[in-house]
């Protein structure tokens, strides 16, 4: 299941990053010691757009952190684009060290944080990450959908739901729901089981992750378990095609095993 929820997360949440307004380059949650650091910082974010410049940038970074070293958005900065070349192990660090020198002030830093925990398969940290942000921005629904996301993996379904629920909500206040929602949704009554449940949710989901192996894949269970409890050919007929649609069949193993039990 590792594989499934950590495609998600790398391919679906972090695309939002760019829209947060800390990209715009003027906020800063600790206090730049020197006059030249934060001017150093601004510049970074002129860079966003040019890979070639990624590596300089990061050195300048790092270069204004450890000469400011309570400057954690240099760090963050510095972890940021790190990150964007694939250092993901410097990436962590530094997102580490941003996250601790903003003491429970940055949700930016904490998502970041939880997202790279993840990518080396350290879920319990990156749920911690999740319920520190519920705990300090309750009104941010990140922590609240990290948490969901998270349950993927550690098997408390209800709590994911749950904190789904509240994700959805919040989103739904600011304009600004997220598609991976309703595709979450999905994914989580499937592992629950509970495939009627899932099923609307799934078909919802369907324009956005047609092409995913492991959309499909859940998709594809949730069809035939419904089609076979409600002796529906036309749905058996729907899941056989949506089974067939996995190009490599590299899916989580739970799911896996299920399918070859349901088409075999």
């Amino acid at each position: 299941m590792k594989k499934l929820v950590i495609i998600l997360i790398l391919l679906l949440s972090v695309k939002g990053f760019s829209q947060d307004s800390y990209f715009l380059g003027k906020t800063n949650y600790c206090t730049p010691q020197n006059a030249s650091s934060k001017k150093s910082f601004e510049t970074a974010f002129l860079a966003l757009n040019y890979p070639k410049y990624y590596g300089g940038i990061t050195n300048l970074l790092l270069k204004v952190a450890s000469e400011d070293p309570k400057y954690c958005d240099a760090y963050f900065m510095a972890g940021y684009f790190l990150r964007l070349q694939d250092m993901h192990k410097e990436a962590l660090a530094a997102y580490y060290i941003a996250d601790s020198l903003a003491q429970n002030n940055a949700p930016i830093f904490k998502q970041n944080l939880a997202i790279q925990f993840m990518r080396f398969g350290k879920v319990d940290e990156a749920r911690k990450k999740y319920e520190e942000m519920v705990k300090y921005f309750p009104e941010n629904p990140e922590g609240y959908y990290g948490i969901g996301n998270t349950s993927v993996i550690i098997g408390d379904y209800e709590e994911g739901l749950k904190n789904l629920k509240r994700a959805e909500e919040l989103y739904k206040v600011s304009g600004k729901v997220k598609d991976d929602v309703v595709y979450m949704y999905g994914m989580l009554y499937t592992l629950k089981e509970n495939y009627e449940t899932a099923l609307p949710y799934l078909e919802d989901a369907y324009s956005t992750y047609k092409k995913d192996d492991g959309y499909l894949s859940l998709y594809a269970l949730a069809l035939i378990k419904v089609g076979k409890n409600k002796k529906d050919e036309k749905l058996i007929k729907k899941a056989r095609n949506t089974y067939d649609k996995i190009k490599d069949k590299v899916i989580a193993d739970e799911i896996r095993k299920k399918l070859t039990s349901e088409f075999s």
